[in-house]
């Protein structure tokens, strides 16, 4: 899978979090759906086919949160991954 991590990785103080965002392309789609569903599904099948009935490419991104201990915050080892400090409100920006 081409799945990027997009970069800077920020870290919410106020809010408590760290957040990544990974890109996610159009090839990557068929294989995380095909994936999701041979793990959630009572059902065989032999092949999945993706229809995108869009007429341009899709690029998703995921924005994955770490959430850290609000008493230790300094010694939570997922802090060390976070680039950036964020110390206002979250805004959900992309």
């Amino acid at each position: 899978m081409t799945i990027r991590t997009v970069y800077p990785i920020k870290y919410y103080s106020k809010e408590g979090f760290i957040e990544r965002k990974l890109e996610i392309n159009e090839e990557d789609l068929q294989e995380i759906i095909e994936d999701y569903l041979r793990r959630n599904y009572d059902f065989d099948f032999d092949e999945v086919e993706i229809v995108n009935n869009r007429p341009m490419n899709i690029w998703l991104y995921a924005k994955c949160r770490t959430y850290i201990d609000p008493d230790n915050p300094e010694k939570d080892e997922a802090l060390f991954d976070a680039e950036v400090e964020i110390t206002g409100n979250y805004d959900g920006n992309p």
